[in-house]
């Protein structure tokens, strides 16, 4: 039977009797509850425990192992990773409690914004700090990618060891560790961790994985901070990119090479008729303060994402490096990639020329 939990302020109180009965009966039933996100073996809610607004990820004990897994962020205490608070577990489902500073995922505002050069380069930075202090604590995350980093909006960055001359209001923080393992620890054959579309070749042929795997992985998120779209977005069979990437090393600025024209013509075709049909039968009223309520919330985010000003923008050479930078992330040997450390000192060349 469903459980049905009180809210306040549509957030789960996870007394201690509350979570006794999420660990007994799972996810609450009712709709009121904010539900932040949902993955195949359970769902995040918005919860308060101890006072404080924090994320609850309720998984089931089928993912006994993603539980296990983000247990390795117990010993993880970082500016750039999100803090897990308390982890339970029981027989049928297992709470994983975990700060919640107020901001949205990356994927959100890539989304919703174009984003200037030196908000990625400093979006980067921060993912990359958060890596190196994994790594130096033994752990790979294996699942980087702009869903699982959380911008917190308002936050004030420390600038210490670094000269900073760019002013901001966020913090990216890596969280859901979720398919993080041990450096060393044997990979399970046929479990390849991560999201297919950011896994590193290594990690698709679940052989063994290195920090460089976690690398990989970013330069996939730093070319979609550049280009604002999907990995492989107009390939739908996850085996064939899998192939394809292993094989044929095949990446997501040159996967177009493989679409039929002509395919992809009548589909887009296909898909604008089907956004004018629809559209024709809005309620213009209802659209127009729909894209003003859009409009607005652009304006609000792009406040904390402002860029130099035109006589100061960014070079296309600037450009360019950042390409070559990710780019450099995801050649297929491992031992060939550039280092957290390369990218690092990269990224911070760009920052004081832009």
């Amino acid at each position: 039977m469903a459980l049905s939990i009180r809210c306040r302020k549509r957030e789960l109180l996870l007394t201690t009797p509350k979570r006794m009965e999420l660990l007994k009966d799972g996810a609450p039933g009712s709709t009121r509850c904010q539900l932040l996100g949902r993955g195949a073996y359970g769902a995040v809610f918005k919860a308060i425990y101890r006072e404080r607004s924090v994320a609850v990820k309720i998984i089931r004990s089928q993912a006994a192992s993603s539980l296990q897994n983000e247990s390795h962020l117990l010993n993880l205490k970082h500016r750039n990773i999100v803090r897990l608070l308390k982890l339970e577990a029981a027989v049928k489902f297992g709470l994983v409690i975990m700060e919640f500073p107020r901001g949205q995922s990356l994927q959100k505002i890539i989304d919703t914004l174009e984003l200037p050069l030196v908000h990625r380069v400093l979006i980067t930075l921060d993912v990359v700090a958060a890596l190196r202090y994994c790594h130096a604590h033994n752990v790979l995350h294996l699942d980087v990618k702009p869903n699982n980093i959380l911008v917190a909006l308002g936050a004030r960055p420390s600038l210490v060891g670094c000269k900073l001359k760019h002013k901001r209001s966020y913090i990216c923080k890596l969280c859901d560790f979720g398919s993080s393992m041990e450096i060393g620890e044997n990979c399970p054959r046929g479990s390849p961790r991560g999201t297919l579309r950011y896994m590193s070749p290594e990690a698709l042929r679940a052989t063994v994985l290195s920090e460089a795997s976690d690398v990989y992985s970013l330069g996939i998120t730093m070319w979609q901070l550049q280009t604002r779209s999907l990995p492989y977005q107009s390939l739908d069979c996850n085996e064939t990119i899998a192939y394809q990437v292993v094989k044929h090393e095949l990446r997501p600025d040159s996967y177009a090479e493989l679409n039929s024209p002509a395919k992809d013509d009548e589909s887009y075709a296909a898909h604008r008729r089907e956004n004018a049909r629809r559209n024709l039968s809005f309620d213009p009223s209802y659209t127009a303060g729909r894209d003003l309520k859009k409009r607005r919330r652009q304006n609000r985010l792009a406040l904390h994402f402002e860029g130099p000003a035109p006589e100061a923008s960014p070079s296309a050479c600037l450009e360019n490096a950042y390409t070559k930078l990710y780019k450099s992330c995801w050649v297929s040997a491992p031992e060939s990639r550039s280092s957290s450390g390369q990218v690092k000192h990269e990224l911070q060349l760009m920052l004081s020329r832009i």
